[in-house]
């Protein structure tokens, strides 16, 4: 069983600030609470497709946990409070290509919701370069801020080496098999 760094809810009350997830969509084992398995597979992939990963607050009940993907003009974005309903977006990066992933400003397209649908949705969110990908920036989600005080202390996991990139050559990749689907249709189309 995969576990995730600084996500542990042993002992700890949650004040209704942790990330402990709620009892119904929660596995114990023992004194160990788990994330439900199908949560579980769309947090590693978000993992696996190159996110930076920030704890914030302690790590036996974090405040929140941030998951961030960076493009040139855009951040993806998860952001975990409760396990049963998390945040995701895509943010834009400021001209002075500043961003600030715990209060961003504002966003192309956001997602909030029970975490199989909202972390599902970004998994599939389209290439920032795809002619279909959202450009129009409106005010980022409240539920995207994290208050300073909730940040500290913070650890911070990186993408080991060669993923940090996965996230950009699949969504390229996917751009590009969507473009042949595309030509071979204006082909069959341009015969008939």
């Amino acid at each position: 069983m995969a576990t995730f760094p600084c996500i542990s809810t042993v002992g700890m009350p949650d004040g209704g600030r942790s990330l402990r997830p709620p009892a119904l969509s929660a596995r114990h084992f023992g004194n160990e609470t788990y994330l439900p398995s199908e949560v579980e597979k769309l947090l590693l992939g978000v993992v696996a497709d190159g996110f930076r990963l920030h704890c914030c607050g302690p790590k036996a009940a974090p405040f929140a946990l941030v998951a961030s993907y960076q493009w040139k003009d855009y951040v993806d974005l998860v952001t975990i409070r409760r396990f049963d309903w998390i945040t995701t977006a895509r943010v834009c990066v400021s001209p002075s290509r500043r961003i600030d992933v715990f209060a961003p400003e504002a966003v192309v397209w956001a997602y909030q919701g029970p975490p199989q649908w909202a972390l599902g949705a970004l998994l599939q969110l389209v290439h920032p370069q795809h002619p279909h990908a959202p450009t129009t920036a409106y005010p980022a989600p409240v539920s995207l801020h994290i208050p300073q005080a909730e940040q500290r202390p913070m650890a911070i996991r990186f993408p080991p080496p060669g993923r940090a990139s996965i996230r950009a050559a699949r969504l390229a990749a996917a751009m590009a098999t969507i473009g042949e689907r595309a030509h071979y249709i204006r082909i069959g189309v341009n015969k008939s």
